[in-house]
C-alpha cells in the first residue's frame, strides 16, 4: 500500500505544474486639450518630457497558486496616455479643456 501512495505522489510531482502568465497594457483614450498659444503648449510639453515617465502609470498583479499543481499570474499596466491625461488634469486647473500660458507656467513651477 505504501508503495502505491509513493508512486502516486511521485507521479503527481513529475507531472509538473500548469502555469499561465499574461501581461496586459490598458490605455485610456488621450484627453483632448487646446492651448492658449504656442508658448503654453511648449511649456506644457517640455515639463511633461522632463517629468517622471512612470508618474500616473499604475500596475497590478493578480496571482493564484496551488503549489506544484497550478499557477496563474496576470499583470496589468496602464499605457502612456495615462501619464499625459494626468498631466492635463493637473495643469488645466479650471478644467475648461484649454491650457493657458499661466496654467502651463504654474504646472512647470509645481513640477520642479
Amino acid at each position: 500500500m505504501a508503495v502505491c501512495g509513493t508512486l502516486a505522489a511521485s507521479a503527481l510531482l513529475l507531472a509538473g505544474c500548469v502555469t499561465s502568465e499574461t501581461n496586459t497594457t490598458r490605455d485610456a483614450e488621450r484627453t483632448k486639450v487646446e492651448f492658449e498659444n504656442d508658448a503654453a503648449a511648449r511649456i506644457f510639453y517640455e515639463t511633461l518630457s522632463h517629468g517622471n515617465r512612470n508618474e500616473g502609470q499604475r500596475e497590478s498583479t493578480t496571482k493564484f497558486e496551488i503549489p506544484v499543481v497550478f499557477e496563474y499570474k496576470h499583470h496589468v499596466t496602464t499605457g502612456p496616455n495615462a501619464v499625459f491625461n494626468r498631466a492635463v488634469e493637473l495643469c488645466d486647473t479650471n478644467h475648461d479643456g484649454k491650457i493657458t500660458e499661466a496654467e502651463a507656467k504654474a504646472f512647470a513651477e509645481w513640477k520642479k
